[in-house]
């Protein structure tokens, strides 16, 4: 059976930065990959590992202009423009879909950073991933995190190198914002529908498809 899904598209942005610059300092990113030994916070002892099956319900909530230009928990900048996230056991990077259960929109984003470090928060979204995921208002929101396997191994690879993207260009979103499509996958491929002219006409289409049964149906943004 086909599953409908609309969600938002790739980038990245975290938690606790590495002792960066102060004031106007401009900072020289130094990408790489890390998995990290077991640290503790708070009095909680947490294990970095490799996990392709992550796949977590929990509440997000976000960061962003107390730490910009500062460093990611894997040599990064951080960028609150940029759609990115902080966790606090994926290597860094990994790249995941958040989905934000309450509104059904969903966005790929690049772990890079440490954190958040509260009971019961599993992602801390920077203002950007945040904004587009409708979780900037509320502070927080019930979301699913899922790894995805491929994305994940191939960021792993870049930044073994020193590179965040394949054209050594920071991973940002345009300011005029994504334009949204519909994607419906199965568990052999995906199809999208789209792209529309405007959200308001992707979530007419949005319900149409729920309505029709694929109740998996989410907003994808390019």
């Amino acid at each position: 059976m086909l599953l409908a899904a609309v969600g938002f598209a790739l980038s990245g942005c975290g938690g606790i930065p590495f002792i960066g610059g102060g004031g106007h300092q401009a900072l020289t990113p130094h990408p790489t990959y890390k998995v990290g030994a077991p640290y503790t916070v708070k009095g909680v002892t947490y294990y970095p590992h490799v996990d392709y099956a992550y796949d977590e319900t929990g509440m997000a909530s976000w960061y962003g202009q107390a730490f910009q230009g500062q460093y990611t928990a894997n040599g990064e900048i951080f960028d609150l423009n940029a759609l990115t996230a902080a966790h606090t056991t994926l290597p860094l990077p990994t790249i995941v879909e958040v989905v934000n259960l309450q509104n059904n929109r969903a966005l790929r984003i690049r772990v890079n950073d440490r954190g958040p470090f509260v009971k019961g928060r599993i992602i801390d979204l920077s203002r950007r991933a945040a904004q587009l995921l409708g979780v900037e208002g509320p502070g927080t929101a019930q979301v699913r995190v899922r790894v995805l396997k491929d994305e994940s191994i191939h960021a792993a690879a870049l930044a073994q190198h020193g590179r965040i993207s394949d054209d050594d260009q920071p991973l940002t979103q345009m300011a005029a914002g994504p334009e949204p499509h519909f994607l419906v996958e199965s568990t052999q491929h995906h199809v999208e529908i789209g792209p529309v002219e405007s959200e308001e006409e992707a979530r007419r289409l949005l319900t149409q498809m729920i309505d029709s049964g694929y109740r998996d149906a989410r907003i994808v943004f390019d």
